[in-house]
C-alpha cells in the first residue's frame, strides 16, 4: 500500500474503563470489561474497528495504542498483529490528557517532524471510509499549517448534554472547500438548557479526533502542565526499555489525573480549528439507550451469537 506521508502517525486511546456501560455489557455479554474491548456490532471489537480505520491511512508501525496495565489480557488477543513496541502500557489510568501526553512524547522521540491524529477507541462511526477522508484532509491541513490543531466536529442530531460541544467562530478558507472554522469555546457535558442552546445555534459535537504536528501538541502540554510534561519527557528519553518501564511504574501512579478536554482544549480553544464532518453518523456510545437506539434505527447487526467471542 502507498502511504501518503512518512511523517503521519496515529494514536489510539484505549485506556478508558467504560463505567457508564458496565451494567449493560454485563447483562448482554455475561462479563464486565471496557466497551472498547467488546464487539458491540459484528465480530470486531470497537478497538479493532478503530485500528482498522487508522490502518486505511497509516502503516501499522506508526499507530500507537495506549492502554492500561489491567487491560493487557484483552489487548494481547485483540492487537496480536501489532508490533509490541506500538502498544504503550500505562501502569494505571491517569485520564486522557496524561495518556495522550505519554503517547505524543513517544512519537516525538521517533519522529520530531510527525503529524499526529488522535483516535478514541470507544466511539461508533458508521460511514468509516468517508470519515477517514475527513481525517486525511485534517492531516493535509496540519502538514501545511504546522501551528494548527484540527478537531473533527459532528453536526448534532439532538441536544445531547452528555457530549462535549464545540462553539464555532470565523470560517477558515482551505483548498478543499470543507467547513473549517476557528473555535470560540468548548463546552464539556453542558446542562440541558445550555445543550438546547448549543443545538439551536449550530454548534458541533466534539468527536475528540484531532490532528496536528507533534510539536504543536506538545507545546500546549508544556505550557499548561509543565510539571507532568517534564516528568514524562525525562522518562521517555531513557533508552533502556526495562529501566524506562520500571521508572514509569514507580512514578505514574503519583501523576495527576488530567482530562484532555478540560485541562488542554478548553484553555487554548481560540487557537484551535474545527472541521465539520457532514453526512457522518458518529456517536460515543456512552450510554445504553444511545447504543440500542442506533442499533435499532441504523439496522445494525447486534452480535448476540458472538457473546463469548472475546471472553
Amino acid at each position: 500500500m502507498f502511504w501518503k506521508s512518512e511523517t503521519r502517525w496515529g494514536i489510539i486511546l484505549s485506556g478508558g474503563e467504560g463505567t457508564r456501560l458496565e451494567q449493560f455489557i454485563k447483562r448482554i455479554y455475561g462479563f464486565v470489561r471496557p466497551k472498547q474491548y467488546c464487539a458491540l456490532v459484528g465480530t470486531r471489537t470497537m478497538l479493532q474497528h478503530t485500528l482498522d480505520r487508522a490502518k486505511s491511512l497509516l502503516p501499522p508501525q506508526k499507530i500507537l495504542t495506549v492502554v492500561n496495565q489491567t487491560h493487557l489480557k484483552y489487548v494481547q488477543a485483540q492487537l496480536s498483529g501489532q508490533l509490541p513496541e506500538t502498544i504503550l502500557v500505562q501502569p494505571c489510568s491517569r485520564e486522557t490528557a496524561t495518556g495522550i501526553l505519554l503517547s505524543l512524547l513517544h512519537v516525538y522521540a521517533e519522529d520530531p517532524d510527525a503529524v499526529v491524529c488522535i483516535f478514541p477507541s470507544d466511539h461508533f462511526v458508521l460511514e468509516e471510509e468517508k470519515f477517514m477522508q475527513y481525517v486525511d484532509r485534517a492531516f493535509d491541513f496540519a502538514t501545511t499549517h504546522r501551528d494548527a490543531i484540527i478537531v473533527l466536529g459532528a453536526p448534532p442530531s439532538h441536544a445531547e448534554p452528555e457530549y462535549g460541544w464545540i462553539e464555532k467562530n470565523n470560517a477558515v478558507t482551505n483548498p478543499w472547500n470543507i467547513k473549517l472554522h476557528r473555535i470560540r469555546r468548548f463546552w464539556e457535558k453542558p446542562d440541558r438548557l445550555v445543550a438546547d442552546r448549543l443545538f439551536r445555534t449550530g454548534c458541533l459535537w466534539n468527536t475528540m479526533v484531532l490532528a496536528g504536528s507533534v510539536l504543536t501538541f506538545l507545546s500546549y502540554f508544556k505550557s499548561i502542565v509543565p510539571e507532568t510534561y517534564n516528568i514524562l519527557h525525562e522518562i521517555v528519553q531513557i533508552k533502556n526499555p526495562g529501566e524506562r518501564s520500571t521508572l514509569l511504574n514507580l512514578i505514574y501512579p503519583d501523576l495527576p489525573s488530567l482530562n484532555f478536554s478540560k485541562t488542554i482544549l478548553e484553555r487554548c480553544a481560540n487557537r484551535l480549528l474545527v472541521m465539520e464532518i457532514s453526512d457522518i453518523c458518529w456517536s460515543d456510545w456512552g450510554n445504553e439507550s444511545r447504543v440500542l437506539w442506533d442499533i435499532e434505527h441504523l439496522h445494525l447487526k447486534f452480535p448476540h451469537h458472538h457473546v463469548h467471542a472475546f471472553s
